[in-house]
């Protein structure tokens, strides 16, 4: 008895250890974080190179471009053009709500309301449509660069700190900035 049930203890010890997988999924921070710079930089205008304002890949998903010796990627799709281009052109009416410290930049890469005080009614309602309509591109711009880049849903709060914090060092002086959760300063 003792001689059968050891191999099938050791069997079982073998199918046990086996059977223990660890699931890791890849999260591309290098590609995230360039990605996030790159496009918080065009929409917002900042170190736009001479002749590249404007110029749009015209392919989908990853383009390989070679700049002086080096390769950069540039993620990109038809999706995720067309949101820059919303949020590059709602950006000037956004850059003084900013700038007055009426709107802030969360560390979870959205927009939020600051203080609406000395605002007329009819400006709130401008100013809440402004912040909903870039919070809305936002998101939808989060998740077309996590499919690009085959992030797992699960890593999209990685994502968005890591855009929020290209946001924010290219938010214009006197911008709200959480700095942790629940812990602001003026820019």
């Amino acid at each position: 008895m003792k001689r059968i049930c050891r191999p099938l203890y050791l069997g079982l010890a073998v199918f046990f250890v086996l059977s223990c997988v660890t699931v890791n999924i890849y999260f591309p921070a290098a590609e995230a974080q360039k990605t996030a710079k790159e496009i918080v930089e065009e929409v917002r205008g900042v170190n736009v190179a001479p002749g590249k304002k404007g110029e749009e890949p015209q392919s989908f998903f990853w383009v390989g471009v070679a700049h002086a010796g080096e390769r950069a990627l540039e993620v990109s799709n038809a999706t995720i053009r067309a949101l820059k281009a919303s949020m590059k052109e709602r950006y000037p009416k956004l850059e003084s709500y900013l700038a007055s410290g009426v709107l802030g930049e969360s560390l979870d890469g959205f927009l939020v309301l600051r203080s609406a005080q000395g605002l007329g009614l009819k400006e709130r309602a401008v100013v809440k449509r402004l912040m909903k309509a870039e919070n809305g591109d936002r998101r939808s711009l989060y998740e077309a660069v996590a499919q690009a880049l085959g992030i797992d849903e699960s890593q999209m709060s990685r994502l968005r700190s890591i855009f929020a914090k290209e946001w924010q060092k290219t938010a214009p002086p006197g911008t709200w900035i959480e700095v942790k959760p629940g812990e602001w300063k003026r820019k």
